[in-house]
């Protein structure tokens, strides 16, 4: 934008008065002289525009190169510093790192900082980042850590389109894939609080009794979940990418996280959340329209097909999978669900489940829990394909 133009006063009279009569009145004479100088006010620079401190990138050696970030320690508020260094993915020497999951979000939020890189010199990041590296950095000792935005050099389009390739490797090779989701509101406690009950809780979903949000206001549960649900980053197109590659994810809130290894835990998390769905106590609420784990199961799909090319082993449609693929079609006895899908598979695979309609149909579905965590949770490297022939 252009500059103002101010204009700065500086008036200095000077008057000779020369008395005299017109008609009887008596009338004066002076003069007086204005001096004025213009002077440009120049709006403040952003500071993109500051490059005597800005960040100035080294080239990367040829190769699979990318950089890392060792992040400083510190806590609070204090300034953010780190130092980048290179290294080659074909090198298993680089050492242990983790890698950002994140949302940019808009630069010129406020909330945007610098962040210190040596000698001087500064780059800016944008707000989200900013509180992300706030709250991962150790308080002790550094963190290394891959972000993007701050391990490719964003100005360099050429770079850009040479690192994007390795951004597969770097999330599969990694440590752990840090996702942050932001910080915390008021509801976070509570919705952390269930993904960590279906993620790792050994209670029953049957039971219900035990379950977080079975000790809460359905109004509660559902700001809680979709506090955490709901959030920008499940919007992203490259969460499928970097959560669905990692071998360890550790999910974060603020300070609260929660974490899940690849492959079984995986497979335990998704059928418990598929579970909960097809509860009575949440089919029956309105819970059942309020709330949808469709962000988190998605990834955790995802990185079970990611696990599956991996090791080439594909991954069985289970009974489970069947009755939560139809849970919101309409019937008139809630125990069809279950038992209108039982034909789709081999009696083997069913077997010890019997149709019965002379039990309640909260009965049929913790009968179909019991199958399912006997079978399958218990034994996540299980699956209903591995069972064929009992009791048959």
């Amino acid at each position: 934008m252009a500059g103002k133009i101010t204009y700065l006063w500086k008036l200095t009279t000077r008057s000779a008065s020369t008395p005299f009569r017109i008609k009887g009145h008596r009338l004066s004479a002076g003069f007086w002289i204005r001096f004025t100088k213009d002077v440009v006010n120049e709006p403040p620079k952003d500071e993109d525009d500051l490059s005597e401190n800005r960040y100035v990138y080294d080239p990367l050696p040829d190769g699979k190169h990318i950089r890392l970030l060792e992040l400083h320690p510190g806590s609070g508020d204090d300034p953010l510093s780190g130092t980048l260094r290179s290294v080659s993915l074909a090198d298993s020497a680089y050492g242990r790192f983790d890698a950002l999951s994140y949302v940019w979000g808009d630069m010129h939020r406020p909330g945007a900082a610098t962040i210190a890189l040596g000698s001087g010199q500064n780059l800016r990041i944008a707000p989200n980042l900013t509180d992300a590296l706030r709250q991962l950095r150790h308080s002790k000792r550094s963190r290394v850590i891959w972000v993007d935005a701050i391990c490719i050099n964003q100005q360099d389009d050429a770079e850009r389109a040479q690192q994007v390739p390795f951004m597969a490797e770097i999330y599969t090779h990694c440590h752990s894939v840090l996702v942050w989701l932001g910080l915390p509101t008021p509801h976070t406690r509570l919705g952390m609080e269930i993904l960590a009950f279906l993620a790792h809780s050994s209670s029953s979903i049957g039971a219900g009794d035990d379950a977080p949000w079975a000790r809460e206001q359905n109004d509660v549960v559902e700001a809680a979940i979709n506090d955490v649900l709901g959030r920008p980053y499940f919007s992203r197109l490259w969460v499928v990418q970097e959560a669905a590659l990692a071998p360890r994810v550790v999910m974060h809130v603020g300070r609260a996280k929660l974490e899940w290894d690849r492959g079984a835990a995986t497979r335990r998390f998704l059928m418990r959340i598929k579970m909960a769905e097809l509860a009575p106590s949440w089919q029956t609420s309105a819970l059942r329209d309020a709330v949808d784990f469709r962000p988190v199961r998605e990834l955790l799909e995802q990185s079970l097909a990611a696990e599956a090319r991996r090791t080439g082993t594909p991954e069985p449609t289970t009974l489970l999978d069947v009755v939560h693929s139809i849970r919101n079609r309409n019937v008139m006895d809630p125990r069809d669900r279950i038992y209108g899908v039982m034909s789709l598979v081999t009696p083997a695979e069913v077997a010890g489940l019997v149709p019965d309609y002379s039990v309640s149909w909260e009965e049929t579905y913790r009968r179909f829990y019991d199958l399912v965590e006997s079978r399958v949770l218990r034994d996540p490297g299980t699956t209903l394909e591995d069972v064929k022939g009992v009791g048959g």
